[in-house]
């Protein structure tokens, strides 16, 4: 039989554990809304929990919830004043940032490490407008789990004098790339799409000194059928 009186307790412990999450995240400050990282993503997921908790046990007093929300969201604040004067105690709460792509080459030991798949990669530099990896410089994951990109000079515009000096009309134009090779294995599709095939695609390989396929973490070609390899960096 359903409990009316329990019922309506839950739903004012849900809209007085929402004004002290309001608070509580008030207190700690914007970076709980954006920007998360391992620390921050770990203390949101804490908070919520606690304040789950506290809304759905009725048989504990509502008070301790309150009182636990607000101590840990304390501690939180206190950790991350720590973490801002101590740059040994950020790094190990927060991480730090790490280098996927330097000098137009992939990392592989780093993407390794992160466990990115190549085609996330590929997915975040499109979402970034970047179609064309010959663009891009350096690739950075942030501790955010945002990666960042620097595009090669020729790519760069910073401000309307450089409009002023290179002219759109003239500024490098980026193409459409079609992988060929994803992580060691040849995309057969693809080469089909573009009416190639397997022999062609070593011969080419074989152009630029490659004679391992599993050896390839990438390998593109453009519009114009520019073919661009992208070897694993240690």
């Amino acid at each position: 039989m359903i409990n009316t009186q329990d019922i309506l307790y839950i739903i004012i412990r849900s809209f007085l554990s929402l004004v002290v999450l309001f608070l509580v995240t008030k207190m700690l400050g914007k970076k709980q809304l954006a920007q998360l990282t391992i620390y921050d993503y770990v203390v949101s997921i804490t908070i919520g929990s606690i304040a789950a908790d506290s809304i759905i046990s009725l048989d504990e007093h509502f008070i301790n919830g309150i009182v636990a929300l607000f101590s840990f969201g304390f501690l939180a604040l206190l950790v991350s004043y720590f973490s801002i004067k101590s740059e040994k105690a950020n790094h190990f709460l927060n991480g730090e940032a790490t280098i996927l792509m330097e000098h137009g080459n992939f990392v592989f030991s780093n993407l390794k490490k992160c466990q990115i798949p190549i085609q996330t990669f590929l997915e975040q530099c499109r979402l970034k407008g970047y179609y064309d990896l010959d663009m891009i410089n350096y690739a950075i994951l942030e501790t955010t789990g945002e990666i960042s990109f620097l595009p090669k000079e020729k790519y760069q515009v910073t401000n309307t004098a450089d409009f002023k000096k290179t002219p759109l009309s003239n500024a490098p134009k980026q193409t459409f790339q079609t992988n060929l090779i994803v992580d060691g294995s040849i995309q057969r599709k693809a080469l089909n799409d573009l009416g190639k095939d397997e022999a062609w695609l070593e011969k080419e390989l074989k152009k630029e000194k490659v004679h391992d396929i599993k050896k390839v973490l990438l390998a593109t070609v453009d519009e114009k059928g520019k073919l661009n390899i992208y070897k694993e960096l240690i």
